[in-house]
């Protein structure tokens, strides 16, 4: 029988393949007897990992489950950028005494490895992360939450803003031409806002070049601009005892410290509990740092280009793989209708 490539191997091929893999990865920490538990396939494959008496490192051992870890395969083959992942979050957690996951070394002393199967065909880098004691609370949040949210963001934003990485050091700069320029597509941006419903076409390109000249504006001083988390959704944040812990550091990277406060805002953006959400956090934010009014004046503009981004995002992502049109069609006209609320705020 003909060997099948991975690419045309059934969701349930792949994953019998990823576990194997996986096993095979707890090796690299000496954790061979380990249980896992898949979690998660997206792009990355995550298991929980539960190995008791094991390797742990946390400078604040009631934030984390003992003995229990995260497991990642990752889908890109960055591993210069999933190292400085690492780095960064080493950083944050024992320098910053932040509650972030710590990333755990390999028995070589690495925070990442490659583990490969010719057999199974498949290969991945893998990292391994302490595990938080928190939950998630993608409903229920209330403005206290947002406030822990927003003194967090903060706290990170005053670290990230003097803080030097090592040599080496490595993450993407998530700017305009990255975000709405489409650098980093092999399709031509215009092509790709002519295949969005013609609602979405012209607010696209509004808010595009208004978050161009807004940028522009702003410049990469350290005042506006730095190292940022950039996925700060609801999904990403745990919370434990008062304490917003954000985690799934996957996008870190070089942006505009009101970007990121517009992700983790723009959940709740112009609807009813808008004002009170948004206020809390302001309130938690400013109470640990101070970004500039003309920053705070600028959210509505960034949450919008949040939602203009995705819209962009996902009209790539669905020419790519018309495949996957559900999930990326819902997506795309999801964040085109977040987006046609902007306009609402000038009328």
């Amino acid at each position: 029988m003909t060997k099948k490539d991975f690419k045309d191997l059934s969701r349930l091929e792949r994953l019998y393949r990823f576990r194997q893999l996986a096993k095979n990865a707890l090796r690299g920490y000496g954790m061979e007897s380990a249980e896992l538990r898949f979690l998660q396939y997206g792009e990355n494959v995550i298991y929980r990992v539960d190995y008791p008496n094991g390797p742990y490192s946390s400078g604040n051992d009631t934030l984390y489950v003992p003995d229990r870890y995260l497991l990642r395969l990752h889908a890109w083959d960055e591993p210069e950028y999933i190292n400085s992942e690492m780095i960064w979050l080493s950083a944050l957690a024992n320098s910053a005494n932040l509650p972030v996951p710590v990333p755990l070394c390999t028995l070589d002393g690495d925070y990442l490895f490659k583990i490969s199967d010719p057999d199974l065909g498949v290969s991945r880098w893998v990292t391994l992360l302490c595990w938080i004691d928190g939950r998630k609370r993608n409903k229920g949040l209330r403005p206290i939450h947002m406030s822990a949210l927003g003194r967090m963001v903060a706290e990170l934003h005053n670290y990230s803003s003097s803080w030097q990485p090592p040599e080496g050091f490595s993450r993407p700069k998530w700017d305009w031409d990255a975000q709405l320029g489409g650098s980093l597509f092999d399709v031509d941006r215009d092509e790709l806002i002519e295949t969005m419903p013609i609602q979405f076409q012209e607010p696209f390109r509004i808010v595009s070049t208004r978050a161009k000249n807004a940028m522009s504006n702003l410049g990469e001083g350290s005042n506006a601009f730095g190292l940022i988390h950039a996925d700060l959704y609801p999904e990403n944040v745990l919370y434990r005892s008062g304490l917003a812990c954000p985690i799934d550091f996957e996008d870190c990277g070089y942006s505009y410290w009101i970007w990121d406060i517009a992700v983790a805002l723009c959940t709740w953006a112009w609807e009813e509990n808008w004002e009170e959400m948004r206020d809390a956090f302001y309130e938690g934010y400013n109470a640990i740092r101070t970004l500039p009014e003309e920053q705070w004046r600028m959210l509505d503009l960034f949450v919008a280009t949040q939602y203009a981004t995705m819209l962009l995002w996902a009209s790539a992502f669905l020419w790519h793989d018309p495949r996957r049109s559900g999930e990326y069609t819902s997506w795309r006209d999801n964040s085109g209708q977040r987006l046609l609320k902007y306009f609402n705020l000038e009328g």
